[in-house]
């Protein structure tokens, strides 16, 4: 660990990565309003950890503190807007900073994930915005330093006097499985759970595989997300199941599973309960009667019954159930759906799922 000046760990890097999974989100950091708690700057503004993992000797990927650099970038492009086409001397400090801080060979020294890269890189080269982008956090911020550098007329020099008092302390993270390091640091933020997945996928080898699943049945991140939460409210027996941990049961049951077969076959496992939600979903069946009772079902608002639904249809497919009772369950299942409709009650499905795996028993 050492710690450093934010602003002069920003100068010495050539490039900055960041994770695939790790975004801006709403917690930037402004700046500006550290100084007006210390107006003369007399103490050293200690802004915490950041981690990182080392690339070369000018290259780093940001594990954890991304906000706070991106908060910098910001302020820094803000000033040079501010001071653009004012004087000579000032186009020459706009060209210092943009070189020493901003962009390294004409690219942004700071290379974020897919979704956040496409909107920085507009910001820091001028482009035009939308109105959704103008939205966004990293404008919404950049429009306050606007605002702020402007309406309190705060000096260039004034500002980066208060930039070299900010310090940051850097941890390396060699030898550390840096997404559970990122996942440890921020899991009581809204996490990219999907984003996370993925990236677990990649290292065990398997991504294309888990990339098959989402082109053949769910590529918007919706729909995916609903089918594991249903998935594993099957295989856990949840009564409740936290989205917010969605990367967390994937991992269990990855390495569970892994104890009894490998990664190829869970997979192909996974693709196919992948599948059965997916004609769940769109009613994709060939047989009439279990169409018709899928249609019903979704017609009364059933998608709390479907990660039950989901776990029969796997015992339907096994043949180890009939399709009578199949049909049989999901005419059940329909009866209490219209009922509870009826009713405006919110009737507890577990205690249909009760008598349902009752009757599947005496069956």
């Amino acid at each position: 660990m050492k710690v450093v000046n934010l602003l002069e760990f920003i100068n010495s890097a050539r490039d900055l990565f960041t994770l695939d999974y790790a975004r801006c989100n709403g917690k930037l950091v402004n700046f500006l309003d550290l100084m007006t708690e210390d107006e003369q700057f007399t103490q050293k503004i200690d802004l915490g950890l950041i981690y990182v993992n080392q690339k070369s000797i000018d290259q780093y990927t940001i594990v954890d503190g991304l906000n706070r650099i991106v908060s910098l970038s910001l302020l820094l492009h803000a000033v040079c807007e501010c001071y653009k086409k004012t004087t000579e001397q000032n186009a020459k400090a706009i060209k210092t900073i943009r070189s020493k801080y901003l962009i390294h060979n004409s690219k942004s020294k700071l290379h974020l994930n897919e979704s956040d890269n496409e909107l920085y890189n507009k910001i820091i080269n001028g482009e035009r915005l939308s109105g959704h982008e103008k939205a966004q956090p990293m404008f919404v911020l950049l429009h306050n330093f606007w605002s702020q550098i402007k309406e309190e007329r705060l000096q260039a020099a004034k500002i980066f006097t208060m930039l070299k008092k900010v310090t940051v302390t850097l941890v390396e993270t060699d030898n550390v499985s840096k997404r559970n390091l990122y996942y440890k640091l921020n899991n009581t933020r809204d996490l990219n759970q999907i984003a996370l997945i993925e990236d677990f996928l990649k290292e065990n080898g398997v991504e294309n595989d888990w990339l098959d699943i989402r082109k053949l049945y769910f590529p918007k991140d919706r729909d995916v997300t609903t089918f594991l939460k249903d998935f594993f409210i099957t295989k856990f027996h949840y009564k409740q199941f936290n989205p917010d941990r969605l990367y967390e049961s994937f991992v269990n049951y990855f390495e569970t599973m892994m104890q009894y077969m490998s990664e190829d076959t869970l997979m192909r496992k996974l693709k196919r309960s992948a599948g059965l939600y997916y004609n769940i979903l769109n009613v994709n069946f060939n047989n009439d009667e279990l169409k018709k009772a899928f249609i019903q079902i979704k017609k009364h608002s059933g998608e709390d019954t479907y990660a039950y639904i989901l776990d029969v249809y796997e015992d339907y497919c096994e043949n180890n159930i009939s399709e009578s009772i199949f049909l049989e369950i999901l005419q059940t299942i329909n009866e209490y759906l219209e009922n509870r409709q009826k009713s405006g009650q919110n009737m507890e499905f577990n205690e249909l799922i009760q008598y349902l795996n009752a009757f599947i028993t005496c069956k």
